[in-house]
């Protein structure tokens, strides 16, 4: 017989509505290709695989009701259920039919005839339930005529072979006349009866005497039915016996009520702007790190990833911490911004999967079309990237306890996206403007209603990164859900997380800005998050010096020599400030400009090995007598040009660092625009997440025609 025997048919009465709501319950039953009729669907719905993963989604009421079920037989009323689960109150009934919905509607189990029956696979997950053994019947069945007329007889009933296995069963599971017997029993074997009724169901040192062989405890066991030999020297008692043994007061536990937790209140308006400002923050920090990514990429380390060192170096240059680079890096990297890659015969590869990756870590393709997105279509991308993540990025750490190394993803495990949606799926349930008061409490209660997924070593720290995690992210604060936690788990719910969760954000997050203050201290103020052509005018002309929802750049005579030195002239950076700004440009800034303007290009370096041109013979003279100069060996040629055997690149650096404002020429006398290109790698091959799922509407309308 399948497993699934009769499965099909209750699958048959369900309505389109119920079938999909159990298809997307059970989503791996819908791997590719998809089931073509409910025989197929139940077959795959009662793969020992599919439910042993369908085993980590069940609370712990449930687990509970379903190894009673199983150590009923696998079949059983719901009265038996609640007598053997101890259910005598209204509540506590309650709470046991709600475990069996909930096992129901993962079809772990069905209703057949008024009764709760099991789906196959479940007995090697759990071979003894509740510590009990299989059913008499089943092993009163192995014994040969000759054992049961043995057995039979110590009971009275005599010569009826294995035609009267079902007298000698009732017999022997008869709950008043076991009792009685047990009490009139050696004290040996009664011991033997209780600890194995209690501690069971096997005993080694147990096989059925020949006729007129001497009687041990073992041998006693045997011949009067208490256990029932099935291989070389092991007994195993059987269910009946043993529950007849435990008496009418046993009860099979129960948790009905999961652990209270400490709530707080939490003002939804604060709680709302926190969200929006660590959202805020996070997706500038990301974008900042990609960036800074495509003129500097991160190196690897020789074993793969992006070492501490180098995840210091990125922290340092963008004013953050360690923690946050990580984040961002593995998030950016999980949403297709960043990759591993490693440069050779002038082009950049790719290297995806699982392999050691080598050379640096860079921004893709894709890069470019997120930073210029709107701040909803951005952050949606990184939120679902970070659900997604097979691992705690704040928490890599390595065998000997050091911090891991970046976009290594060899020691991912599905278990941490499950805890990320059972933690804030926990803090969702605190009601409106409840906060979490201890974090110990919310580890409890996700034991309670994931137990097979929640009781791991290391679940204390994995669940703290977790939840700080999400707050760098905005999407927990003061130990609430936030908003953006909401509309987050609500898109992950649907068949399109990415359009669900973008349209949610739209409301929330502001629209970036693409004006700035330009203040008399020769700084400039964005309030919000700085659209992507105001950071690269703002970035290109002056030293960012603080990054946030109110950042900060400030001008000086070397942020303008680099604007200049990129192409810019003048009066074209001035225009293009002035087209940022949202007032008049202040008059310090325009001085600093056109000053710096002035200096530039006085001085013209070209190739020789290395010439120098000035603007008139005083100024040669300034340069050759230079003290600070004497390394480049300048030489006056003419009143206006000096030679020296540095290379270029050494004299210009030796100049402006001596306060001069040079320009490259090359051997034409054009000059050269000193403009690094961003780098750039293809994107890798490897679907969104969480990759487009099937029509489960639609298949569930096909299997319910």
């Amino acid at each position: 017989m399948r497993r699934s025997a009769g499965l099909d048919a209750w699958l048959a009465t369900l309505s389109t509505v119920e079938l999909e709501a159990l298809l997307r319950a059970r989503s791996d039953v819908l791997r590719h290709p998809a089931p073509t009729d409910l025989a197929m669907l139940a077959d795959r719905l009662s793969a020992q695989a599919s439910v042993h993963r369908a085993l980590l989604e069940l609370s712990k009421p449930a687990l509970q009701v379903a190894e009673a079920l199983l150590a009923l037989g696998g079949t059983a009323a719901r009265h038996e259920l609640h007598a053997l689960l101890g259910a005598t109150d209204t509540a506590r009934v309650a709470a046991v039919d709600a475990a069996i919905d909930e096992l129901i509607a993962m079809a772990l189990a069905w209703p057949l005839h008024g009764r709760v029956r099991q789906v196959g696979g479940w007995g090697a997950i759990s071979p003894d339930p509740l510590g009990l053994g299989r059913s008499a019947r089943t092993l009163y069945a192995r014994l040969t005529p000759e054992q049961l007329d043995r057995v039979g007889a110590h009971h009275g009933v005599h010569g009826l072979g294995r035609k009267g296995i079902d007298a000698v069963v009732a017999v022997l599971t008869d709950q008043e006349a076991l009792r009685a017997r047990l009490s009139e029993a050696d004290t040996g074997v009664a011991a033997a009866v209780r600890q194995l009724a209690w501690h069971g169901p096997r005993r080694s040192g147990v096989r059925f005497p020949e006729p007129g062989e001497p009687h041990g405890v073992g041998h006693e066991l045997a011949v009067q039915g208490w256990v029932v030999p099935t291989e070389w020297g092991i007994a195993e008692m059987p269910r009946e016996v043993a529950l007849a043994v435990r008496g009418p007061e046993y009860q099979a536990p129960f948790d009905a009520h999961p652990p209270h937790l400490a709530t707080a209140p939490v003002e939804p308006a604060q709680l709302r702007a926190a969200g929006e400002h660590a959202a805020l923050v996070a997706l500038h920090s990301v974008r900042a790190l990609v960036t800074l990514l495509g003129h500097s990429p991160l190196a690897t380390v020789q074993g793969g990833g992006v070492g501490v060192r180098e995840l210091r170096r990125a922290a340092k240059e963008l004013g953050s911490d360690v923690t946050a680079v990580r984040l961002g890096l593995e998030c950016a990297a999980a949403a297709g911004l960043v990759t591993l890659a490693r440069e050779g015969d002038g082009r950049t590869t790719s290297r995806r999967g699982y392999q050691p990756p080598v050379g640096v870590a860079m921004p893709t393709d894709a890069v470019d079309e997120w930073l210029a997105a709107e701040p909803a279509d951005a952050y949606a991308r990184l939120l679902l990237a970070w659900w997604g993540l097979p691992m705690v990025p704040s928490l890599r750490v390595d065998e000997s306890g050091r911090p891991a190394p970046a976009l290594v993803r060899a020691y991912g495990h599905p278990e941490h996206v499950r805890m990320r949606s059972g933690a804030l799926a926990a803090l969702a349930s605190l009601g409106e403007a409840r906060g979490l008061v201890e974090l110990g409490t919310l580890r409890e209660l996700l034991a309670h209603r994931a137990p097979f997924d929640r009781e791991l070593p290391g679940d204390a720290d994995r669940l703290g990164a977790t939840l700080a995690e999400a707050e760098l992210l905005g999407l927990v604060a003061t130990g609430a859900l936030t908003p953006l936690g909401h509309d987050l788990l609500a898109a992950v719910r649907t068949d399109r997380p990415e359009r669900a969760l973008r349209d949610a954000l739209a409301g929330l997050l502001p629209a970036p800005t693409d004006t700035a203050t330009f203040l008399p201290d020769l700084t400039a103020l964005v309030t919000g998050v700085a659209a992507a052509p105001l950071t690269r005018l703002l970035d290109s002309s002056a030293d960012p010096e603080r990054r946030g929802i109110a950042s900060v750049w400030r001008f000086t005579a070397a942020s303008v020599r680099r604007a200049l030195d990129a192409g810019h002239t003048a009066d074209g950076l001035l225009a293009a400030l002035a087209g940022a700004a949202d007032r008049p440009l202040p008059q310090p800034l325009e001085y600093l400009v056109r000053d710096v303007a002035r200096q530039h290009g006085q001085v013209q370096v070209c190739a020789v090995a290395t010439c120098v041109r000035v603007a008139d013979a005083p100024l040669g003279a300034e340069l050759a007598a230079q003290r600070g100069l004497a390394p480049l060996g300048l030489r006056l040629l003419t009143d206006t040009v000096l030679v020296s055997d540095r290379p270029v690149a050494d004299v210009l650096d030796a100049l402006r660092s001596a306060g001069y404002s040079p320009v490259e020429q090359d051997s034409s006398g054009a000059t050269v625009i000193a403009r690094a290109p961003a780098r750039r790698a293809p994107v890798p091959a490897a679907a969104p997440w969480p990759g487009p799922l099937p029509d489960v509407a639609a298949i569930a309308a096909r299997l319910t025609a």
